[in-house]
């Protein structure tokens, strides 16, 4: 009956709609024929399926029909007659199924009572028919009534807080009586680290373990969007609005400069691998990370079942190489030995749109009445604007050189001040996004299966941008023999996004762009300002026509991510205490992008051709001015990542009596994957003529205007070739690793990993091309000595853990050869050219962290857990040093730099009700982090003190990402200009190499080094409540300038551009100093003063970038609130499913942070997180 439901329910939503109709008629003519026969004529006919199950009409093999003419109900009235068979027609579907036995005979009512072993009823204890997720609890008495559907081997699954689960198979008896056995909390719960499970008393590493189920957010379609808040000393960024793109995760602080400062992920015991590297530059790719994503967006969070993150060396050593920054350890889900389950998911979001008020942003009235009062003030553009009637400033021109009269432009002002476009509006939307989730799992003790269908659909906030995901998983697990298993498992996705060419950024374009620019003329067409041009060849071109909405029309890219998974484990205990176990994966991922820009785009005639799309006529002077008269570009490419893991294990389990516990491994892996990719450029691309490519002008038949024709080649031989990159790059490791665990008397654990790794990565030195990492541990679980036992009701855990070990990490970058760019023919000396990109480097060697941490497990009252840890961490990272011009390189990477990082982590997690109709739970997590440097290699500029750097080392003593300002004294009571401190310098000691940080200020680190999480859970009933927050505190961020769109020079902002509201509040006569901050727009020509290192800077620019302009970055954000109704098991079974859930969710309800944002939000530079509502349903069948 359920698989019928579940079949109709499929097959009514993927038909085609259409009205019933019995106007086919049948002649059959049969004798002692199969009921099937009949079902294959009916067929045949077209207009109707049917749908049946084999078992109930094999039994039916003599079946008389003879008609003529007849119906499609007369057929089936007379064949299934004296049979137990019914039917049912839905549109175009013939359901052939069992007549319904009697609602008496299919329901059975189970009772008993629940108590300790003292005797004592056990209140609220869950009980659920294992299998479903529908279940009872225990009243007052301990009592239970429990009605299920009638079945062979009903199973009841006993679950209490501080109790051992216990599962009772139900054989008829009148009433069960159940005995709970107490337990100190998962106690016997095992750890995932990938390479094998490890009981968690055994387990001395510092880890998280989370559910997928606890960390759901329906809005989000990758399992690390999710985990932002969730895990102590886990920093969550996310640094975008836009969908598919992945967060910024640091685990525990940064332990390298130049490499890949993401954790590791594993699923299911396979590494994966960084995503394909793509040449950015061959296909202007400015958002790669949306493209690809990371290491697991190809993963559907619905076929998830865990997710663990191992922080110190003892959790990660076995890693090696690549497990410096932390491992994400993802268990997907397995088939258990149980009946057929089959589950349907689906969700809907709708994200908000950003609107003027988030932003503090002029309208057009205050914009034009800016640019009136300062035009009154006499505040002059060094470059006079374009005479254009869409800005104040153009019309002003016009009306100044006597092509409008005074009226004409008062006229056009009034006119500019109503305009008032809402950019927003044209170029965001409310997002819309909707996934599906269908699964099918079951199977027995030797043979279970899994297998799942998914699909998701996101649009961005930004008309235009989009993702789409489709995924399938099969997961098959057998038992060859009484001593063998094996499990075989394939993942499958294709991942489609579409978003804008470079340049082409909607959102940041609303929010710079004057409200005065009108969209459309008086005819609905696109209305065309006129931005300066910068055409080489064609001086007398100053400007060309824009329209934001002509260059989306006719440019954008697109991406095509497919992934292809396949996985095999197989396990052989060859003794009762030692296993054999092979672990072999072979993933592949493809990824085919283009970015195009069309001919009527102003970037193409920017670039290429000097003047506006179809505007001058084939043979004139500005036709034949330009490089590519016809056409645009177009930037394509091909990547493909094929890699492997091949691991081999022995593993022991062997107990000695009581008191002595051994688990141990060893272990050889293979690792190896090979990145190639194609980009290429081509010119004179017309995606609207059958997407032809035209050809550009050739170098002697270009005729410059105001230029001097070229002399050679150049971007002659590009343009007509095309530009082709290439790379192939292969990355090999072997390893060696074992691990072992030693428990006495279940107090006493002492735990040592080692691994040894060999990489094709580093120089021809034996010592650095492979790297042993180590780690040893040991923990004492107080709360098992004999002295306890008397006060274990009020502390059921209390354990002490120390590790030190040592974590590795190779960089992607690196090899021991000299790498060389080859290029085409020098036309100088006709010959092949080629630059260096890298100088070999034998003595090189891996980046090395070495790890201290000492924890703290506690648990009271069976009730309430706390994990405190305190770190420490030394990494020795590869750094960028400077090199003579002899070497023909600028600079080559040298080991050598310092980084330090120490924490404290601290979580709790207590039920603080727990009652039949309603219950309590909370968890909190937080942590901090500090992080300084050492000695810096690298040449620091003062762009990198003020801009906070992290990837290099500053200065030592100091956190990556230190952030130094000029130190702003206030504004100048005669003229409004900012003032700074520490810049009064005699001339004679200004110095080119004086040390910046003497004339700046530090002002903080650009990561937070603090974050929580607080989870509560509140269920009555049916009904359950959830909800989640994060904070982040430490992190400063710089202000978005009000002064953000103005010209240099006189500090005025661009005609075209928006300005903020802020502007509005500047210094405009004396006296104004004392009630505001916000400096005057400068007149003349005295704009900048001089640094104590003898270079001129901007006022505006060092107001910019002041302490002034710093701002605490912290912020509590509510990140989603959901409630969840389980529908009552009575209610499920009269339309014969098991279970029905249905909830709705908030996210981004509300972020506290520092007013000065004004409305942005503190997490994503100068935007705004969209508030996302979703509601959902979960289907059991």
């Amino acid at each position: 009956m359920k698989v019928t439901v579940l079949l109709l329910l499929v097959c009514v939503l993927q038909s085609v709609a259409g009205a019933y109709s019995q106007t086919t008629k049948y002649d059959i003519s049969m004798t002692s024929g199969k009921l099937e026969n009949v079902f294959k004529l009916i067929e045949q006919k077209g207009e109707y399926t049917f749908l049946y199950s084999i078992e109930d009409i094999d039994q039916i093999s003599s079946v008389n029909v003879n008609v003529k003419q007849a119906d499609l109900k007369e057929v089936l009235d007379i064949c299934l007659a004296n049979t137990k068979l019914t039917y049912e027609i839905s549109g175009h579907l013939v359901i052939i199924r069992a007549k319904d036995e009697k609602p008496e005979d299919k329901m059975v009512v189970i009772k008993g009572v629940v108590k300790d072993k003292k005797g004592e009823p056990l209140p609220g204890v869950t009980i659920v028919e294992k299998g479903t997720k529908v279940g009872v609890a225990t009243g007052v008495d301990g009592k239970f009534t429990f009605t299920v559907a009638k079945h062979d081997g009903i199973i009841l699954v006993f679950s209490f807080v501080g109790m051992k689960t216990r599962e009772i198979t139900w054989t008829g008896q009148k009433e069960l009586n159940v005995v709970m056995e107490e337990e100190s909390q998962d106690m016997d719960e095992v750890v995932v680290t990938g390479y094998m499970n490890v009981n968690r008393r055994d387990m001395v590493g510092s880890y998280t373990t989370l559910k997928a189920d606890d960390v759901m957010m329906p809005a989000y379609s990758s399992i690390d969007q999710m985990l932002q808040g969730q895990v102590p000393g886990m920093i969550v960024m996310n640094t975008s609005t836009r969908v598919g793109t992945s967060p910024k995760i640091q685990i525990r602080g940064t332990s390298t400069l130049l490499g890949n400062q993401d954790p590791l992920w594993v699923v299911d015991g396979i590494i994966q691998e960084d995503p394909l590297e793509i040449d950015a530059n061959s296909a202007m790719i400015t958002d790669l990370e949306t493209i690809l994503g990371n290491q697991i967006s190809w993963l559907n969070p619905q076929d998830i079942e865990t997710i663990t993150v191992l922080k110190d060396a003892s959790a990660t050593a076995i890693y090696g190489s690549k497990a410096s920054n932390g491992v994400i350890v993802v268990t997907t889900k397995k088939g258990k030995a149980d009946r057929l389950s089959i589950n349907y998911s689906g969700n809907f979001s709708v994200g908000t749109r950003p609107n003027y008020g988030q932003f503090n942003l002029m309208n057009s009235k205050e914009r034009i009445q800016l640019s009136e009062e300062a035009f009154n003030d006499g505040v002059f553009y060094l470059e006079e604007p374009y005479k254009q009637p869409y800005t104040y400033e153009g019309a002003m021109r016009m009306y100044l050189a006597g092509e409008i009269s005074q009226d004409e432009f008062l006229d056009r002002k009034e006119q500019l001040e109503k305009v008032n476009t809402n950019w927003l509006k044209l170029l965001t939307r409310v997002a819309f996004s909707h996934s599906h989730n269908l699964s099918v799992s079951g199977g027995t003790s030797k043979f279970n299966y899994v297998a799942s269908v998914g699909f998701n659909q996101a649009d961005g906030q930004e008309i235009g941008n989009s993702s789409k995901r489709m995924s399938g998983r099969v997961s098959v697990g057998m038992q060859l023999h009484p001593k063998m298993r094996a499990t075989v498992s394939m993942n499958g996705s294709v991942t489609t996004n579409k978003g804008f060419a470079n340049g082409v950024n909607p959102l940041g374009y609303a929010t710079s762009t004057s409200r005065a620019i009108e969209a459309y003329d008086e005819n609905g067409e696109y209305s065309f300002y006129r931005k300066k041009a910068s055409y080489r060849y064609n001086t007398s071109t100053e400007s060309l026509g824009y329209n934001i909405l002509n260059e989306i029309a006719n440019s954008g890219s697109t991406s095509e991510a497919s992934h292809l998974a396949a996985s095999l484990d197989f396990s052989w205990d060859i003794t009762d205490w030692l296993k054999y176990q092979f672990t072999g994966g072979y993933n592949r991922s493809m990824n085919t992008s283009s970015v195009y820009r069309s001919e009527r785009t102003f970037a193409v005639a920017n670039e290429y051709r000097g003047y506006d799309f179809n505007t001058v006529e084939p043979g004139s002077a500005e036709f034949k001015a330009a490089l590519l008269p016809f056409g645009g570009d177009l930037f394509t490419t091909d990547a493909v990542q094929d890699s492997y893991n091949i691991q081999n294990k022995l593993l022991i389990s062997k107990s000695f009596n009581e008191d002595h516990r051994l688990n141990a491994l060893i272990g050889i892996e293979v690792r190896s994957a090979k990145n190639e990719s194609i980009g290429n450029t081509v010119w004179g691309y017309v995606p609207d003529r059958g997407e032809k490519i035209m050809k550009p002008t050739t170098i002697d038949k270009l005729e410059p205007i105001g230029a001097a024709k070229p002399t050679n080649l150049g971007i002659f031989d590009v343009l007509y070739s095309g530009r082709w990159n290439k790379t192939n790059k292969t990355d090999n490791f072997f390893s060696v690793f074992a691990t072992l665990a030693y428990s006495l008397k279940n107090r006493y654990v002492l735990n040592v990993n080692v691994r040894n790794d060999a990489s094709n990565r580093f120089g021809q030195d034996v010592n650095n091309r492979v790297d042993p990492t180590y780690s040893f541990g040991f923990s004492w679980r107080v709360s098992s000595e004999p002295f306890m036992e008397n006060i274990s009701r009020f502390i059921h855990n209390l354990n002490f853990k120390a590790t030190y070990g040592i974590q590795g990490n190779a960089l992607v970058r690196l090899s021991p050869e000299l790498i060389l760019k080859q290029g085409g023919v020098a036309t100088t000396y006709n010959q092949y050219q080629a630059t260096i990109l890298r100088i070999p480097n034998p003595e090189l060697s891996w980046e090395r962290t070495h790890t201290w941490n000492f924890g703290l497990e506690l648990g009271l009252f069976n009730a309430v857990n706390v994990n405190i840890d305190y770190y420490r961490r030394r990494s020795n990272a590869v750094v960028t040093q400077d090199l003579s011009y002899e070497f023909g390189v600028k600079s080559m990477e040298v080991n050598g730099g310092i980084i330090y990082n120490k924490g404290l982590e601290v979580v709790v997690n207590f039920t603080p009700v727990n009652r039949k109709n309603f219950g309590v739970s909370v968890s909190i997590n937080s942590s901090k982090n500090w992080n300084t440097t050492g000695k810096p290699i690298e040449n620091v500029t003062i762009n990198n003190y003020l801009g906070g750097t992290s990837n290099m080392v500053l200065k030592k003593g100091y956190p990556l990402g230190a952030m130094w300002s000029f130190s702003y004294a206030g504004l100048n009571p005669e003229d409004g200009r900012p003032m700074f401190n520490l810049m009064d310098v005699p001339e004679e000691e200004r110095d080119s190499k004086i040390d910046p940080t003497t004339f700046l200020v530090y002002s903080g680190q650009k990561d937070p080094y603090f974050t929580g999480g607080l989870n509560l859970g509140i269920r009555y009933k049916s009904l359950n409540l959830n909800s989640s927050f994060a904070l982040l505190l430490g992190g400063k961020k710089r202000l978005p300038s009000p002064y953000a769109n103005f010209t240099g020079g006189t500090k005025l902002p661009n005609p075209e551009t928006n300005v903020n509201k802020d502007v509005a509040k500047r210094w405009k006569k004396p006296g104004d100093e004392k009630v505001t901050d916000i400096p005057a727009l400068i007149k003349g020509l005295n704009y900048s003063f001089t640094r104590p290192d003898g270079q001129p800077q901007d006022y505006i620019a060092a107001w910019e970038q002041s302490d002034y302009m710093v701002v605490n970055a912290s912020f509590l954000r509510c990140r989603q609130i959901s409630l969840a109704w389980n529908v009552e098991r009575r209610l499920c079974q009269k339309i014969g499913v098991n279970s029905i859930s249905v909830n709705a969710t908030v996210n981004n309800i509300f972020v506290i942070a520092s007013k000065r944002f004004n409305g942005f939000d503190p997490e994503v530079d100068n935007s705004v997180m969209p508030r996302t509502f979703s509601a959902g349903i979960n289907i059991g069948f």
